[in-house]
């Protein structure tokens, strides 16, 4: 058995080449307990199918973006699943990866636009790190929680609509809050402009199909003092701002 079992482990630089990634990564792995080898009678490094296997599902997640903690934290919470839930558990959090860069995208695409029209715009210190955190943001706010303990009466789509209303109020909050701090009016074309898309976005939240959409986003609305703190910030902020800037629109 002891020289079968030998036979089927390979030794790091053959584990390194066959899942494109160097010796020195799967030595740090194993000295901070992510993917610990075996060990031959000499102490070296010797990998098994299973090792490649769980190096292969910490490059997607790595790759997904999440740091190694996480990883660590997820494929030890995976460990002895039915092959299915280990699969459904990947998926959730790619799921939760795209979030975060598709919040990330957003913030920097708002900043962006504010910046394209107004080039000598200051970007207040912090802004964009304290406004595209996921994690303290959309995942603790109480209507994406709601919709997603609600999933029997909420269907995928409905959860999506949720996600999408807090990412168009996200974007429109961020440029409203650069506005803000350079001075510019909402009786102007950034204002204008930003009206009009502020005005969208809360007649998508608003309308559209019965699937309880609509309704949860006003409870929302009306209970933010239970949002996350970041967002409350933002909210508070800019809440006024757009006001001034949708009344500007309605009034053309």
């Amino acid at each position: 058995m002891a020289g079968r079992d030998e036979v089927e482990r390979i030794v790091v630089g053959d584990a390194a080449r066959r899942c494109g990634t160097t010796v020195r990564t799967l030595q740090y792995y194993d000295r901070i307990g992510l993917l610990v080898a075996d060990r031959d009678d000499s102490g070296r490094r010797r990998y098994g199918p299973e090792h490649l296997e769980r190096l292969r599902m910490i490059q997607l997640l790595t790759g997904a973006g999440l740091r190694l903690d996480e990883v660590g934290v997820a494929l030890d919470r995976q460990a002895g699943l039915p092959l299915i839930e280990t699969y459904e558990e990947q998926v959730r959090l790619l799921e939760l990866a795209e979030l975060r860069l598709r919040c990330q995208r957003i913030v920097l695409a708002a900043v962006t636009q504010v910046l394209r029209e107004h080039p000598e715009a200051r970007v207040p210190a912090g802004v964009v790190a304290a406004t595209m955190s996921l994690d303290r943001t959309l995942l603790r706010h109480p209507g994406v929680e709601r919709a997603d303990t609600a999933a029997p009466a909420l269907p995928e789509a409905g959860v999506e609509r949720v996600i999408t209303t807090y990412f168009g109020w996200k974007a429109a909050a961020v440029q409203a809050l650069l506005l803000v701090e350079n001075g510019v009016p909402a009786d102007t074309p950034s204002g204008r402009r930003l009206g009009r898309e502020w005005q969208a976005t809360v007649e998508h939240a608003l309308a559209g199909p019965p699937d309880g959409t609509g309704d949860l986003y006003r409870e929302t609305a009306d209970t933010d003092h239970e949002w996350p703190a970041e967002d409350l910030v933002l909210h508070r902020k800019t809440k006024e701002f757009l006001d001034r800037c949708l009344r500007v629109v309605q009034r053309k």
